[in-house]
């Protein structure tokens, strides 16, 4: 007899582990009681790129080239299911460029080494200086063809599959039997110390639209300065996100003449060393899993953690977990980072040792 699986978290990441555990023949209850389907609240609106601020250079630094690779593959994968979910509930998904930009010195310091890292994982991206910005730029890092598509019909259309499939959403009621599985930002369940390795973030997100095309740039992408800010254009409508800073006032700024459709917020959290925290919240023997720490990417990272946990769900043997919360990172990699924060605090070196994240 099939286990029961409860999902806690009913985003990106739990609906479609629900959907693919319930469509392997699982019965699923997913529980999440800020459930609105409809709504914006908690969504994400970057879009379901390859390019993610400086995720592969992080990810090289920690864990190395087999890391890098591995991180690539995984990455791969969300964005394949992303799109084949959107095509199998008739999602509409479009196409753009996406950009890493900076108008900070410190901060351009670092696409040289994205720049490097995503060429080694296979992706070929490419530096212009065309902005589409109100604001003056460092060279832009750009990857063409990366999807966007709208999250709130994306997310509802996953719930609706769901049901259909036969899953259960509710507000109440994760029942003690079978699999437990967290895919809340900060999990609520915890004997592996995963909270301590997760940086915590609250992104404020606004909608807007404008009758006047070029009131918007072409391309999606992330300004890498004051801790970070997303946009993502469908049309006439641009999602724009922002960590540290009320993305009300930035529009303002740079779009002064667009209509402010919807405003809201959304929790994320990253882990310390990039890679997302993705397998057992503890023994094994004790079923219950954790899929966090993917930032404001949850779109392909967390399709990814749903393809890695539910072979673990339907008991395919021994599975691969690639970001399996039980891990260490290289002690080069340590011994790197620890040697670089001394050399800024001494002030031998004028660049953050690490890109400003959060």
């Amino acid at each position: 007899m099939a286990q029961q699986v409860t999902i806690i978290g009913a985003g990106i990441t739990g609906l479609t582990l629900g959907l693919l555990a319930t469509r392997a023949g699982l019965p699923v209850t997913l529980v999440d009681p800020g459930l609105r389907l409809g709504e914006r609240d908690g969504l994400m609106g970057a879009p379901a790129g390859l390019q993610q601020e400086l995720q592969y250079h992080h990810v090289e630094r920690w864990w190395g080239d087999a890391g890098l690779q591995a991180y690539a593959e995984q990455v791969r994968r969300g964005q394949q299911l992303v799109l084949a979910c959107a095509a199998d509930c008739g999602v509409p998904v479009t196409r753009a460029e996406q950009a890493t930009l900076t108008a900070d010195g410190r901060e351009a310091f670092w696409l040289r080494h994205e720049v490097v890292a995503m060429r080694q994982a296979g992706l070929q991206p490419v530096f212009t200086d065309e902005t589409g910005l109100p604001f003056s730029t460092r060279p832009q890092l750009v990857l063409p063809d990366q999807p966007v598509l709208d999250l709130i019909a994306y997310r509802d259309a996953l719930a609706a599959a769901l049901t259909e499939a036969g899953g259960v959403i509710t507000t109440t009621g994760a029942s003690p039997d079978g699999w437990t599985v967290s895919t809340t930002p900060e999990p609520v369940f915890d004997r592996a110390l995963i909270r301590p390795r997760l940086r915590r973030a609250d992104w404020s997100w606004v909608e807007l639209a404008s009758a006047d095309p070029a009131a918007f740039p072409l391309r999606s992408g992330t300004d890498l300065d004051d801790g970070g800010r997303i946009w993502a254009r469908r049309g006439d409508r641009l999602w724009l996100g922002s960590r540290r800073q009320d993305s009300r006032a930035q529009a303002a700024r740079w779009f002064p003449e667009a209509e402010v459709i919807a405003s809201w917020s959304a929790p994320a959290a990253a882990s310390l060393d990039s890679l997302p925290l993705v397998g057992y919240a503890g023994s094994p023997a004790d079923k219950r899993l954790v899929a966090t720490g993917f930032d404001a990417w949850e779109l392909t990272l967390g399709s990814a953690a749903a393809l890695q946990l539910v072979d673990v769900l339907t008991g395919k043997g021994r599975v691969d977990l690639p970001w399996s919360p039980v891990r260490l990172a290289r002690p080069l990699s340590v011994l790197r980072a620890g040697w670089s924060t001394a050399r800024h605090a001494l002030r031998v070196s004028p660049v953050s040792p690490f890109p400003r994240r959060g």
